[in-house]
This record gives structure tokens, sequence and C-alpha cells, in this order.
């Protein structure tokens, strides 16, 4: 059960207001000290039976990921030390979501959050940041509640519909009491307050209730719907990324999109969903949810190859090759796993761009001798099927330091034809489960898998699988 709890300290100024904290010299001094400090630090005391740890995580790409764990000590107490780049929303709790509450940290801010028995508190020893996001998160704790918490399971649409149209003024006699000297989150405040009450509001709409006079489920019909949901959604709503920074953003995308889509009568598609968000990058996050689904690595591969405009960040292509090596099995006639890396002159070359060809696969490095041992039979069998539809790809996993020795190595040994350069145990790597090298592979015309642990060059065998998918 999740609980808010706020310890407020009486300030002399308005409980909304941030200013009297960082008057005068003292203050200039604690902004300044602020500013040196590129770590924020989170701690506080946990009265919870059974709870021996607590997670510190981070609100990216509209989820969180977990960055750090610390043991309770025997005290009683837990803290954190946490490197912060770019300010913006933690959580801090247990491992269910319903068990960790945000804060919002800065390089050189302090936050204290006790976990008790029943209830999260964010104490009155926090920054005038936390203490703003505290008397929200206390403000809004009881509609939460109301939306999904076991609690209240029989506290259906009939009754939450009503409740909910109540509170929303609420929200914006709230948003207009937000003064703040840091003018970038009083903004993030207002915004997470618009996103949350959307959020919930969406949420009910599935949320698990029982209609306590007949004991069976209970949701509303579309037709039952308050014309607020009405408003909620239009197509040029969520033209910037800032839902990301919510650690609730992914799932709010996917809400909003099936309502918009529940309101037009229309099936639930990846692309029907698209239309509904003018932003790339947030579309970005609905097929990498959608591709997350996948149960083969074919449909995975389907789904970002025909809507690969959007996944263009560091971030999109970390998920999808962690996606891509949970997936891919390479099983004989499986699909290939794509990849593309950069050539000796820095032109990116991929594995698709031999389609129509029998390519051979040599995943190696400069400082495997074993690898080295078998270039002299390598260079004389790519000779043998000089003029046939064979390709023959080096693949090095040499760390980006060696690139130079591997040019170096190339020149030395006679190699020529298509040599790639994967810096370090990359993709293939993991994509092909390749726990050592040489690693030779074998793909036929088609782009499928004939052999992902194939005979060396210097074995007989290697030539005559070749020969045998030429003649066919």
């Amino acid at each position: 059960m999740r609980r808010i709890g706020v310890l407020l300290a009486l300030l002399s100024c308005c409980a909304f207001l941030c200013p009297g904290l960082w008057a005068g010299e003292k203050g200039k001094r604690r902004i300044q000290s602020r500013e040196q400090s590129v770590f924020a630090e989170v701690k506080g005391l946990v009265s919870r039976d059974k709870m021996q740890e607590v997670g510190l995580y981070e609100a990216v790409d509209g989820g969180e990921t977990l960055i750090s764990k610390t043991r309770v000590g025997a005290n009683g107490w837990y803290g954190f030390a946490v490197e912060v780049a770019t300010p913006g929303f933690y959580t801090v709790g247990g491992e269910k979501t319903s068990e960790r509450i945000r804060v919002y940290l800065e390089a050189g801010m302090n936050a204290e959050v006790n976990i008790l028995e029943d209830s999260l508190v964010i104490t009155s020893r926090n920054s005038p940041e936390n203490l703003l996001l505290a008397e929200w998160e206390g403000l809004f704790e009881p509609v939460r509640r109301r939306v999904d918490h076991m609690d209240y399971i029989f506290f259906t649409y009939k009754e939450l519909f009503p409740y909910y149209m109540e509170f929303l003024p609420q929200t914006e006699a709230f948003k207009s009491k937000i003064h703040c000297r840091n003018r970038s989150f009083a903004e993030l405040l207002k915004q997470t307050v618009d996103y949350d009450v959307e959020y919930f509001a969406l949420r009910a709409l599935t949320a698990i209730k029982i209609d306590r006079v007949v004991r069976k489920g209970c949701r509303p019909t579309l037709d039952e719907y308050p014309v607020y949901y009405k408003t909620l959604v239009t197509k040029d709503k969520l033209k910037n990324a800032d839902l990301l920074k919510q650690p609730y953003g992914t799932d709010y995308l996917e809400k909003y999109t099936t309502l918009a889509l529940q309101l037009e009568n229309r099936k639930s598609t990846i692309a029907d969903q698209l239309r509904w968000v003018p932003c790339d990058l947030l579309k970005a996050e609905i097929v990498l949810r959608h591709a997350g689904r996948a149960k083969t690595y074919e449909k995975y591969d389907e789904i970002v190859t025909y809507f690969a405009r959007y996944l263009t960040t560091e971030s999109h292509h970390r998920r999808m090759d962690e996606l891509s090596a949970k997936l891919y099995v390479g099983n004989k006639g499986d699909k290939a796993a794509n990849f593309t890396y950069p050539d000796r002159n820095g032109k990116m070359v991929s594995l698709s761009d031999f389609k129509g060809k029998i390519v051979v696969v040599d995943v190696w490095a400069t400082w495997c001798g074993p690898c080295r041992k078998e270039i002299p039979a390598l260079i004389k069998l790519e000779k043998e099927m000089h003029g046939k539809d064979v390709v023959f790809i080096g693949v090095s996993v040499d760390e980006k330091k060696d690139h130079q020795k591997w040019l170096e190595v190339l020149d030395k040994e006679g190699l020529e034809g298509v040599q790639l350069f994967a810096d370090g145990w990359s993709q293939i790597v993991k994509d092909y489960k390749i726990k050592g090298i040489p690693r030779f592979m074998v793909f036929d015309r088609e782009g499928n898998v004939i052999m992902i642990d194939a005979p060396r060059p210097s074995e007989p065998a290697l030539k005559a699988l070749l020969e045998r998918e030429l003649d066919k």
C-alpha cells in the first residue's frame, strides 16, 4: 500500500514559494556549493518490516531505470550519492512501482525520504523544489489511491468519475500558486501536475473495480465517459518529448493513443497510434514498446525496419540491440540478424547489402592467435571462390584503441575485400551469442542462416559447404 506523507517546515513565506531559503549571503554560498558539486544525495530512514534494500531509479525515456541499490543499515538508514548531469526526476523506494516516490534532483542537491510502514515521507529537510513536489504528491495521493489501490476496489467509475471531476479545479488552484526562483523546475512541476491528472484519468478507464451489488467486474462503456475524456486527446497535443521526463511516460502514451482510437472506433495498430503523436521521439517510444512485445526476431525486425525513420538516437539503438540479442536464435533457415559497421575507409556496410550472394562472415581480432592462424587458409579459399556468388566479410572486434593496428594487420596479412571494424565486443557478438573467436558464419542468398558456427577455412568442410550452396 502506497501512501504519501509530507512533513513540512513552517516557513515564513507562502508554502508554495521557494525564496526565503535562498536569500542573502547564506543563500549565495549554498548556490555556489551546489554549482561546484556534480553529485546529489538521497538518504532516509526505513522502518518497514522486511525491507532490506532501497533502490534509486532515474526517470529516463518515459520509464524508471534502476541506477543503484543500497542495503538498509543496522540503524535503519540508507543513502545514495548519484552524479546528476541533467536535473530531473528520480524515484526512490522498493521494487514495486507502487512502493516508490518521485524526487527532483540536480547537482549539489540533497533529498531525504523516509520509508515508513505504510507511507513514504518527504521530510522537511529537503530542497524547496522537493517541498513543492511533496505538496503536490500529498494533494494528489487520495486521487491516486482511489484509482488503482485495492482499498478502493468497490469505488467504481460511478463514484470515481464525479470524484475526479470535482478534484480537477484543485489542480488549477495548485498550479496558480507555484512560484519558484528555479523557473525550469516550476515549469516542470506545472507539466507534472497536468500529466499526473491525465495519466490517472486514463488509468481509471481500465482500473480493477468490482460492482459491490452484483460482485462482478465493472468498467465504463464509451457512452459513460465524462465529456472530459473527449477534451483530453487532440492530434496537436504531444508536440515535444517532455512527457518522457515522467517515470510513467511510455505507459501514458499507450493509454492516451488507445483512448484516441477508441473515440474514433478504430483498432489500436502501431500506424494508427502514431497518427495521434506529432513528436518523432514519442513515436519512437511507441514503436519500441511494440517491438518489445514481439515473440520472434522476425516480428521484431519487421517492426523496427518498417518504422526505422523514428529510431534515431543512441538510446533507441541501444534498446533495439538489447531486444535483438534477446530474441535472436539463429537456427538454420532463420533470417540473419543484420549488422552495420564501418570499413577501413569509414563507409558503413551492412550484411543485408549482400542479398543475392552467399556470405561468409569471419568474426576475429588482431590479438587472437587462432584467428591470425586461419588467415592464410581464408585468403586461399577466397581466391578459389573468386568469380562465384560468394562474399567474404571480416568483422574485427578489436577495441577502438587498436584501430590503427587493425589497419596495419590488414595490409601486412594481405586481407582485402570487405573488412569491417566492430569496435569491441559489440552487437554482432551479442546477437549471435559468440563466446569465443574466430567464429565463421555462412548465410544464403536470401539473407537466411545456413550455419552460424561453421567450419573454419582450414577445414575442407567449409569449402564443401559453399560449393553445395552454389549448386542449389
